[in-house]
């Protein structure tokens, strides 16, 4: 998608479409919207048509509500469209995100070109770079589509590629267009790696691919350890999911060094990389295994995050851990009642073979602690738990420290990925004891299965700083969204870009 600018009024820019904003009426009966000066400047151009329109149709500018109208002179353009922000009362920056989003998913395959001004500081509170960037990200998510195995496009499919942005040529704009792109292009590498066949995206090809994004940067280093140099780690736990297939293990080392270092602390974020998790000897029923692809989410946002972690320039180290295997059948399976040792020593009794991420996870944390690491990120699609507290659209957050988890909240509000802060109770340790063993994979009860898999995962930290976030709701979606269509949605990628600015 390309991104100019002008100086010239909507009404004198040449594009399939011009793009104006309105506030939603707050009162509840009223269908009537409030212009924004976009809306106000075409409607006086119109002569007062365009209002009188949407007065007629009963556009009431709820967010991401689309009205089209067709201009019949005075215009370039062939379409005159508002777009609805929702109420100025409840009005937040992700609102434009998502209102833009909602309306490339619209009309992505309807327009080619689109002209629009940005709303003002005084109309919405956000400056013209954050402005620019919510428009950015809105126009790059939401036209997004993974059709890499179609075989033909649809008849008389366009495709939305040219975006101007009207009355702004200030750096400040281009500068949120920018990093409008920088976020974009991560969340849709994290979506296209989730939303590809398991057959392709297997552990060689991630540590392919992180060995590619190490070369291209000469910050980025990058070690891959297969079967063998993970047994001389001691990766027990790790190797034990692994043995079941056929496909080699890869256990992947990311690190950035900054150019100048800043700061002390040296952030990890680890990816939890089942590349198809069919629940093992514990197999899951056909229904939970149909979207399997995607149980390697946590690695894809690890992947994403250091395709672009140069252009961010985080001043302080960050390095990326994801160990990749898938989770299979086979005569070489874990099975119930089996013990492993995770590479901080700590002894695991598997007792489902289908809570085989916080397994693998266990090694990869150890690792990260091994390494150094001053704090520690983990993302995972860990539990179905969590999405029956949470829902589909809401990550579960656990941590250990306070001050850090608040630094986390923050960044995932301003990317717009909403998470809900879970306790890690003392009390429910108990639950993950085993007879014979350090640990057991699963708690002795059904109940809280978030929070006992949570505290599953806090044995292997150390007690280092530590946030770890659920995202088995909003990782993948099987409806599509206001910044998305149904699959992958790389959900946690703009939550760690905004961290490490």
């Amino acid at each position: 998608m390309q991104f100019e600018f002008s100086g010239n009024s909507l009404d004198k820019i040449s594009a399939d479409a011009i793009v104006v904003f309105v506030f939603q009426d707050e009162k509840e009966k009223s269908p009537k919207p409030h212009p924004l000066s976009s809306f106000k400047n075409v409607n006086k151009t119109m002569s007062g048509a365009l209002s009188k329109a949407v007065e007629v149709a009963k556009f009431s500018g709820k967010r991401g509500e689309i009205f089209s109208y067709f201009p019949q002179d005075k215009f370039l353009s062939k379409w005159v469209i508002a777009v609805g922000l929702g109420k100025k009362s409840e009005f937040v920056a992700d609102d434009l995100r998502r209102a833009v989003g909602a309306f490339a998913g619209k009309m992505k395959k309807k327009i080619a070109s689109v002209a629009l001004s940005l709303p003002s500081e005084d109309e919405t509170s956000l400056s013209v770079s954050l402005a620019a960037q919510l428009v950015g990200e809105g126009m790059l998510l939401g036209s997004y589509d993974f059709n890499k195995y179609r075989t033909k496009e649809e008849e008389g499919e366009r495709k939305l590629s040219t975006i101007i942005i009207s009355d702004s040529t200030s750096d400040k704009a281009k500068e949120g267009i920018e990093k409008a792109k920088i976020y974009a292009e991560a969340t849709i590498l994290a979506r296209d790696l989730v939303n590809e066949q398991s057959a392709v995206a297997t552990p060689t090809f991630l540590a392919d691919l992180a060995q590619n994004i190490a070369k291209k940067d000469p910050r980025i280093a990058c070690k891959v350890f297969g079967r063998r140099e993970a047994e001389k780690l001691g990766m027990e736990a790790f190797l034990g999911i692994a043995r079941a297939a056929d496909t080699e293990p890869k256990f992947i080392h990311l690190e950035y060094a900054p150019d100048k270092k800043n700061r002390k602390e040296k952030l990890a974020i680890v990816g939890k990389g089942i590349t198809f998790d069919s629940g093992g000897i514990n197999v899951k029923t056909g229904d939970h295994m149909q979207n399997m692809k995607m149980d390697m989410s946590g690695a894809a946002i690890v992947l994403a995050v250091f395709s672009v972690i140069s252009k961010i320039k985080p001043d302080f180290p960050v390095i990326g851990v994801i160990a990749a295997t898938p989770n299979l059948i086979s005569g070489k399976s874990l099975v119930p009642g089996d013990v492993v040792k995770a590479m901080n020593g700590k002894t695991i009794e598997i007792l489902d073979t289908d809570a085989e991420g916080r397994v693998t996870m266990a090694d990869s944390l150890s690792y990260a602690v091994e390494k150094g690491a001053t704090k520690i990120l983990d993302f995972a699609t860990l539990t179905g738990a969590c999405m029956v507290a949470l829902g589909n659209d809401i990550t579960g957050l656990f941590s250990n420290n306070q001050s850090l988890a608040k630094e986390v909240k923050k960044a995932a509000f301003e990317a717009g990925e909403k998470v809900w802060e879970l306790p890690l109770e003392k009390e429910y340790k108990e639950m993950n004891k085993s007879d014979i063993a350090d640990i057991a994979n699963i708690p002795n009860s059904r109940y809280g299965g978030a929070l006992t898999a949570a505290l599953f995962l806090q044995e292997f930290v150390d007690n280092k700083p530590w946030v770890h976030l659920d995202i088995a709701g909003p990782a993948f979606i099987s409806k599509p969204n206001d910044i998305g269509p149904k699959g992958g949605t790389g959900h946690g990628v703009r939550t760690i870009l905004n961290l490490l600015s």
